[in-house]
């Protein structure tokens, strides 16, 4: 008779340890899925960000827009405003990606890209770029001239002077120098034509020349006290226009396009 009470004491105590084996046996088994699930999930989604990126360099010069938007917010936020008849100053070093086959010194096109991104610091910090955009016009290249005098070698630092040197009704001519910081050389020289349209260059320029803040009257009454006057055209950016006019006419004869440029 007590052996089989404790027989069937025991019985009741075996199975509620199994049960309760088989619970942990669940609960961790259902753990070690949640895991791997998530850790499934982050990985897709990690590739999912990679791949996009891939694409968005493939079809994007993302480095080209984050330094422009770098411009942007330094030019508005951080550096002091200048008068449009002032010089800007761009510093900037050469870095591997700027390097041409030789890997010595800067690839000739980047002198193009360098110059964009010092031509936004100083329309933000000049006010030409609102008032241009209040006048509902744009602005646009429409030739460059550059000369190269030395390289910027890799890894040198250096800056951009930028300066308006002319304007007329309807283009704004940019010198942009490179100048090497650790000598003073003149490394390369630039000479950029931008084309206004929607609005006339030189009301434009009168308007933040004279100091009118955007107050065409203002600014009419600062011309008209003597305040305002166009600069004399340098006698390279003269020979310049003559000779993109010469290209234009030359082209036209050849092709009939019809276009004034």
């Amino acid at each position: 008779m007590s052996s089989l009470l404790s027989s069937t004491t025991a019985a009741p105590v075996t199975s509620t340890v199994s049960s309760s084996a088989a619970a942990a046996t669940t609960v961790a088994s259902a753990a070690a899925a949640t895991g791997s699930t998530a850790a499934v999930t982050t990985l897709t989604a990690v590739c999912v960000a990679l791949a996009l990126i891939l694409v968005a360099m493939c079809l994007l010069d993302l480095p080209y827009f984050f330094r422009s938007l770098f411009s942007y917010v330094s030019a508005t936020c951080f550096k002091k405003k200048l008068r449009a008849t002032d010089t800007a100053v761009y510093s900037s070093v050469c870095l591997t990606s700027d390097l041409d086959v030789y890997l010595t010194h800067m690839n000739n096109a980047r002198y193009l890209r360098e110059i964009d991104l010092a031509r936004i610091e100083f329309l933000l910090r000049t006010g030409i770029w609102r008032e241009l955009r209040r006048r509902g016009g744009l602005i646009f290249t429409i030739a460059n001239s550059v000369r190269y005098r030395r390289f910027v070698r890799t890894f040198s630092r250096y800056e951009i002077r930028t300066r308006i040197v002319y304007w007329d009704d309807v283009s704004i001519f940019f010198e942009f120098r490179f100048v090497s910081k650790a000598d003073g050389f003149v490394r390369a020289i630039v000479y950029n034509r931008q084309q206004v349209v929607g609005c006339s260059a030189d009301e434009l320029m009168r308007t933040v020349v004279g100091g009118g803040g955007g107050d065409a009257t203002e600014a009419a009454k600062t011309a008209a006290d003597g305040a305002y006057h166009r600069p004399e055209c340098p006698i390279e950016i003269h020979h310049w226009i003559q000779s993109n006019l010469m290209s234009s006419a030359s082209l036209k004869a050849e092709i009939g396009d019809g276009d004034p440029l």
